[in-house]
């Protein structure tokens, strides 16, 4: 009598059944990626501190910070999706979480924030070192899941592309 065999896990595609988008596609869907990101990390941030500026509140973080760190994360990005199918992939996952822990620390190190409402002798502190630190736990979930891509392509080439390319 034999034993029926068992399954040692889930049943995934079948091996070496994926539909890489060619180069084309990636890039445009990477370019198309690009103007929302450029709107949310660089437009809306630039245009909320330059009106606070404007209004000759003093600023948490500097125009010019935000514009390098919101050009550079948008860069990355783009770079990472069109990279998806390359084992570049998980270094530029890496890079892009890295970077972002940098912004938001930057960020972390002022948040506190003192305004003081001229003429009455008061000042209002808000402090969103909370909000900011829970935030830090997406990138630094991110930069862990970056690194084991990057290990698993290292060891293991093309055993994600059936997964992240479903036919």
């Amino acid at each position: 009598m034999s034993a029926a065999p068992t399954s040692a896990g889930p049943a995934g595609p079948p091996p070496g059944t994926y539909s890489i988008p060619s180069l084309g596609w990636r890039i445009l869907g990477g370019a198309l990626r690009l103007i929302p990101l450029a709107l949310l990390l660089l437009g809306v941030p630039l245009a909320i501190l330059t009106f606070l500026q404007s209004q000759g509140i003093s600023l948490p973080i500097p125009i010019p910070t935000v514009e390098l760190f919101g050009i550079a994360l948008t860069a990355l990005i783009v770079a990472r999706y069109i990279a998806r199918p390359s084992v570049a992939y998980g270094p530029l996952s890496i890079a892009t979480d890295a970077l972002t822990i940098v912004y938001l620390y930057l960020i972390l190190l002022n948040a506190t924030y003192h305004l003081t409402v001229p003429g009455a002798g008061l000042t209002i502190s808000v402090d969103y070192s909370t909000l900011v630190l829970l935030l830090l736990t997406v990138p630094a979930l991110a930069l862990a899941a970056g690194a084991i891509t990057l290990t698993e392509d290292l060891l293991h080439p093309r055993e994600r592309w059936p997964f992240d390319f479903p036919p």
